[in-house]
């Protein structure tokens, strides 16, 4: 029995040496999915985009200013004497916090009143929103406690906190946007749009031309008259079709039963959906075209539809809080794009005024992505 086992395993062996595609199944794939997993899903929140508007302009709110640029959970962005344009810093996502000291704020402390700091979240992202809150907050308080101890050191005595002992307290006071309960479904629906939609579009017509030559009925076809553009058309078609279903039952289900609300426009979601679903449709396709494997095609195109959109999106985790080089790399993938697109439209109200730097951008690589399928077919064809 061992003369015939160890002949079979050395040639078992010898195949998989010399199969690049196995090799890179059984070593290559565990690397990427630990690093990818290791790096892009953290729950530490890191370099929140916060801009602060200070209307006081004292000595007071510019030390408390300092404080949060040199707090590692946040990068000042904008610093504003007045509150006109906040809006659209939260709108457009440049900034998901901000930081509001009123006018006469150093005047209250002063005068041992209570001063009033206020925060503005964006809360499309809810898990970054309830960071934020914490971080703030605590900043907050320990800005109150510095205050309360230097005056106790100034004083030389002891007594209440509250502003009827003399001894103000910073109270901050937080209003959220777009989700004021921060609620966690509102923030997950709309992604699970994006995730879903990549994931099923990629892995479905990764299995269309790989099935045919594995069938033997792709010869069939390059005898015919029909072309290399044709033959994407025809594939792509159906696919489309079972993509914009899939589209409508998600959103249906989560604006009845989960209750979440679509404030934008439902045309421009509609238009980007169209576009981020041939996008797909083009990446699944073009393994199929270039493997002639249904099993190594479906597995390329989880690696490149499904983590991209689970992990480098800002589905899971925000990307600000990636590190540099793994945030640099998720402008490659549609996915984060049409992420920002759907959630935008959902909880935002955005409209095609909003979304059409990152459609351009989609509609950039669905381009491509056909025209190399289209290529590609060519090749095999001739």
């Amino acid at each position: 029995m061992i003369r015939r086992i160890v002949p079979l395993a050395r040639k078992e062996a010898l195949h998989i040496r010399r199969d690049p595609r196995s090799l890179f199944l059984a070593i290559g794939l565990p690397i990427i999915l630990i690093v990818l997993f290791g790096y892009a899903i953290t729950l530490d929140i890191k370099h929140v985009a916060i801009g602060v508007v200070d209307q006081d302009r004292t000595t007071l709110s510019r030390e408390f200013t300092a404080r949060l640029r040199a707090s590692a959970y946040f990068d000042l962005r904008y610093v504003l004497d007045n509150p006109a344009g906040v809006e659209k810093y939260l709108d457009e996502g440049r900034v998901k916090a901000v930081v509001v000291f009123p006018d006469g704020f150093a005047r209250d402390v002063a005068g041992g009143r209570d001063a009033a700091i206020q925060i503005l979240l964006d809360g499309s992202n809810n898990n970054t929103a309830l960071i934020a809150m914490g971080y703030i907050s605590r900043l907050v308080q320990k800005l109150g406690t510095d205050m309360l101890t230097a005056r106790f050191e100034g004083a030389g005595r002891t007594g209440g906190i509250g502003g009827a002992a003399g001894f103000p307290s910073v109270v901050p006071k937080m209003r959220v946007w777009y989700n004021p309960d921060l609620n966690s479904t509102d923030f997950i629906v709309p992604g699970l749009v994006a995730v879903v939609m990549m994931v099923l579009s990629g892995m479905l017509t990764s299995l269309t031309v790989a099935r045919e030559w594995e069938n033997g009925t792709m010869e069939q076809l390059i005898a015919g008259p029909v072309r290399a553009h044709e033959i994407i058309i025809g594939k792509l078609i159906p696919f489309f079709g079972l993509g914009l279903a899939q589209l409508a039952l998600i959103v249906v289900t989560g604006t009845v039963i989960f209750e979440v609300p679509l404030r934008g426009s439902l045309v421009a979601l509609l238009a980007a959906a169209s576009v981020f679903l041939l996008c797909g449709l083009a990446i699944g396709l073009l393994l199929s075209i270039a493997t002639k494997s249904q099993q190594l095609a479906y597995m390329l195109s989880f690696l490149t539809t499904l983590l991209p959109a689970f992990l480098l999106s800002g589905f899971m985790t925000p990307i600000s809080s990636m590190p540099r080089l793994i945030q640099y790399a998720t402008y490659l993938f549609p996915a984060r794009y049409f992420m920002d697109i759907v959630r935008g439209i959902f909880l935002k109200g955005y409209g095609f005024g909003q979304i059409w730097p990152p459609l351009l951008f989609m509609t950039g690589f669905c381009v491509l992505a056909l025209a190399a399928c289209v290529r590609r077919l060519k090749l095999r064809l001739d």
